[in-house]
């Protein structure tokens, strides 16, 4: 009885866990968009909070963005550093944050998600339901989400979509 009694509470707090780790996925959304080029759509987006509201000062985000075609690592690396430097970020920060970014991000396939989640603590990435990787640093998740949230972001039409302001 003893053994089944701590099995049983072994895998309560193994949900327990596995619920606390993505809680982003219970979320509301608050908008989504889509990036096309040309004619062909290169992924969906979706902003997520606890609230489904958007706050510009707003600690819980989720950016889950499902990718509509394959992409490699480096053209995903190139994309995020001229966004960087569209929102005025140093060269040397930016180099620092893409060497980071070097180090968790996989080349992409289409229908593949890789989610963003923003804590007060920094941020984590998710590629489908799993973590692949922790970003300690506050300034620099701000600043990835930044890319489409900003005000002066490259896409603000995907910007006002993604915050509910269609």
């Amino acid at each position: 009885m003893k053994t089944v009694m701590l099995l049983l509470i072994s895998i309560l707090l193994l949900a327990v866990n596995v619920n606390a780790a993505t809680p982003w996925q219970s979320w509301p959304a608050v908008g989504d968009a889509r990036l096309t080029w040309g004619p062909w759509v290169i992924y969906d987006s979706e902003l997520r909070t606890p609230s489904g509201d958007y706050r510009p000062d707003s600690e819980d985000l989720a950016l889950v963005i499902k990718y509509q075609r394959n992409i490699d690592k480096e053209d995903l690396l190139e994309v995020t550093d001229e966004q960087w430097k569209h929102l005025g970020i140093p060269k040397v920060k930016r180099q620092q944050w893409l060497n980071r970014l070097a180090g968790i991000w996989p080349d992409v396939q289409k229908g593949d998600r890789l989610i963003f989640v923003v804590n007060r603590d920094g941020g984590i990435f998710y590629w489908g339901n799993q973590q692949i990787g922790v970003l300690p640093d506050k300034e620099m998740s701000m600043s990835f989400l930044y890319i489409w949230l900003s005000p002066d972001t490259s896409y603000p039409d995907i910007r006002r979509q993604l915050i509910g302001k269609v």
